[in-house]
């Protein structure tokens, strides 16, 4: 065959292929600033402050400050007014986690263990993040409690899969985000771990860049997400949450600085963020949650602060990208 033959042949399999033969507008959501967290119960500034939980039935927040040792409570309107720590018998804690009956539950990785806490804040117990193959090099991360089965879930530094716990904290099971590769099996780093009100688990799988979705009996369900560093795609994911008033998930991807939101199927639906100091931008976004009023509330970790964004679907940012340079599919 000719060069210039070749050269038709290859035109035409794009077309049969349908590759994009020029860039696409894409429309970015722009988002409305309503507040900005930044200082703790004390009036000091907030030091890289880590994961956050909104709970929907009291309408208050709270901040995990790592580097205190310390999670800080705020009042529906977003006032700093308590910390626990120490003080309660917790000691180190990275993540936080409130059922529905209002029970806490914090994760401390130095400690390797789950403390929880009555809704009076009077510590309970002590859950040790042990009994399963591999628990001496299992540091946790993340915790969440299934609302319909009480099963606790916890992620770990670096490891593939997540460890299951009745609500006894008695070992269960993992649950594995898989694929296969030509017939092989492969997995992912799990950087976060959410739930919704039917008990569905959410896994975030970070080298996929997806997010694996399983029954309330640990049965998969489906998958969403497309890997990559561009417009509607995800990078490394760090967590998700879900907004069921809404309709909505949105998930939080720092290397992208953008948090990306999704219907409860798993198709996208719009993108907000960008890497920035002033409202409304991100510098390393590392967890995301969303209030009653369906405001969604993002760490600025970089920034050393949490914002509380309303996305306006209604004022679209355009924006030209060109195909994909680094898909991973």
């Amino acid at each position: 065959m000719s060069y210039n033959k070749r050269l038709i042949a290859i035109f035409l399999t794009g077309l049969l292929c349908g590759f994009p033969l020029k860039a696409k507008g894409q429309k970015v959501v722009s988002t409305r600033v309503l507040g900005i967290i930044n200082i703790d119960e004390t009036g000091k500034a907030l030091a890289y402050p880590g994961s956050i939980f909104y709970d929907k039935k009291s309408r208050q927040l709270y901040v995990v400050e790592p580097g205190k040792s310390k999670v800080i409570f705020y009042t529906p309107d977003y006032f700093p007014f308590l910390a626990v720590g120490k003080g309660y018998g917790v000691k180190d804690p990275v993540d936080i986690f409130v059922d529905s009956k209002g029970n806490f539950y914090l994760i401390s990785s130095n400690e390797q263990k789950i403390y929880v806490l009555s809704s009076a804040l009077i510590l309970k117990k002590v859950i040790p993040v042990k009994g399963f193959k591999g628990d001496n090099d299992f540091v946790p991360t993340h915790v969440a409690v299934n609302p319909v089965t009480g099963e606790i879930y916890v992620t770990g530094a670096g490891k593939d899969f997540v460890v299951c716990f009745d609500e006894n904290g008695k070992f269960t099971r993992f649950l594995y985000p898989e694929m296969k590769v030509e017939d092989i099996k492969v997995g992912s780093i799990v950087s976060n771990v959410g739930v919704d009100s039917l008990g569905r688990v959410y896994l975030v799988a970070l080298d996929f860049g997806q997010v694996y979705v399983f029954d309330k009996d640990g049965t998969f369900l489906f998958k969403f997400g497309t890997h990559g560093a561009n417009f509607g795609q995800l990078s490394q994911p760090s967590a998700v949450t879900i907004d069921e008033e809404n309709r909505r998930i949105y998930v939080c991807d720092p290397m992208r600085q953008a948090v990306l939101a999704y219907d409860m199927n798993g198709n996208f639906l719009f993108e907000f963020g960008g890497r920035g100091w002033s409202p409304g931008w991100f510098n390393y976004p590392t967890d995301v949650a969303v209030d009653n009023r369906g405001d969604v509330i993002v760490t600025d970790w970089l920034n050393q602060r949490i914002q509380i964004l309303k996305p306006e679907q209604n004022k679209p940012v355009h924006v030209e990208t060109t195909m994909p340079s680094n898909r991973a599919e």
